[in-house]
């Protein structure tokens, strides 16, 4: 299965309350463990990352030592484990590698995962376990899952999936556009890892993630540092061919670029998507503000400028799109920035497609702003 049917098996518990402990098998660095903190994050789960394989038997199982009158044993249970005094009501327990731990380690989880308990410590009602682990064939650390315990879980090996990454990961949480083009010039490249090989070095939607971040830095690939960065995030091969392939391909326009006025916006649908959806990313965190008194100074002017070239694409409809887009991450915030932005241009486009936008006073109730009533 691909990464995102492995989440809406995970999302499919979380909705109906099912308490079946879930594992997701798959390469490294295709997303797992980012994938089920996005979750978290979308429920309003805290997620308690446990790294099997750095842990102990103790470390899981908890301790056990003799009370003050030394007639009884008494259960010191682990810190790592949810508190729901100090973690909340709803929390995700993500036990990770446990196909690179050691068999004392898989017993220590065994109980927790099937009774939901270990010694005297009990698991929260409102915490949903999910493991994760690579599988025989990823070259890594593996020590297979005694029968009894995979038992208890529902198991899915996870692929990696280009489509899957493209369109619910890279374009809305605006992954380079570098990247993206080269992925799809060469969609086996998100992930080559060849079984049977030993190099140290190759390509995984991760490593893809740590180029992108390079580039939104510095994307002059003619530059021998960031060229040798590039290679040592995804290998000599692949990394030789993508610094090749960008040197042909630089006039694709940046969100940073248009932004900042270098470039002028493309007029390729694609290319256009890529960069209104990378500008949208720019600007994810107005999703947790709840007032404008509230917003950033820099999260603000960042808004506004987004705002400001979204309205002046050259196609209406990806302005349309992507304003609407804000509107959702939070509607009475961006309202307001809308209401105090002084930009006629802005302030028509609106007034024109205010009902396309989710802006109009049928979409939000509340009372149309005193710059969009018709005089």
């Amino acid at each position: 299965m691909t990464i995102k049917d492995f989440g809406e098996c995970v999302e499919f518990n979380i909705t109906h309350n099912i308490k079946h402990a879930i594992l997701g098998l798959g390469a490294p660095g295709v997303g797992k463990s980012q994938l089920i903190r996005q979750i978290g994050k979308k429920h309003g789960y805290k997620v308690i990352d446990v790294r099997l394989a750095q842990m102990s038997e103790v470390e899981i199982g908890g301790l056990i030592y003799p009370n003050e009158s030394r007639t009884k044993t008494v259960w010191l249970s682990p810190e790592i484990l949810p508190d729901e005094e100090r973690d909340g009501a709803k929390t995700i327990l993500l036990l990770d590698e446990i196909t690179s731990c050691t068999k004392r380690v898989q017993v220590a989880a065994y109980q927790l995962i099937l009774d939901r308990r270990v010694g005297q410590y009990q698991l929260p009602e409102g915490c949903f376990v999910v493991a994760l682990g690579n599988r025989e064939d990823d070259e890594g650390v593996y020590i297979q899952l005694a029968a009894p315990l995979a038992d208890r879980f529902e198991i899915h090996y996870i692929e990696p999936d280009f489509n899957s990454w493209l369109n619910d990961y890279a374009i809305p949480f605006g992954v380079h556009p570098y990247v993206v083009n080269y992925l799809r010039f060469k969609p086996a490249a998100l992930h080559n890892q060849v079984p049977g090989e030993e190099a140290m070095v190759f390509a995984t939607p991760r490593s893809w993630d740590r180029v992108s971040e390079i580039l939104k830095y510095d994307s002059d690939v003619t530059n021998p540092v960031i060229s040798n960065k590039i290679i040592g995030n995804v290998g000599l091969k692949e990394g030789s061919q993508f610094v090749e392939y960008c040197k042909k391909n630089a006039n694709l326009v940046t969100p940073e670029d248009y932004l900042s006025g270098k470039k002028n916006a493309p007029t390729k649908p694609d290319e256009l998507n890529m960069l209104m959806n990378g500008m949208i990313a720019m600007v994810k965190g107005i999703e947790t503000v709840n007032s404008v008194e509230e917003l950033d100074g820099e999260l603000r002017k960042k808004l506004e400028l987004v705002i400001s070239k979204l309205v002046r694409l050259p196609n209406n409809e990806y302005a349309i799109i992507g304003l609407k887009k804000l509107v959702e991450m939070n509607r009475s915030l961006v309202k307001s920035v809308f209401v105090e932005m002084d930009d006629n241009q802005i302030i028509n486009f609106i007034k024109k497609n205010s009902y396309a936008v989710g802006l109009s006073n049928e979409s939000t109730g509340l009372p149309r702003p005193t710059i969009f009533k018709r005089s």
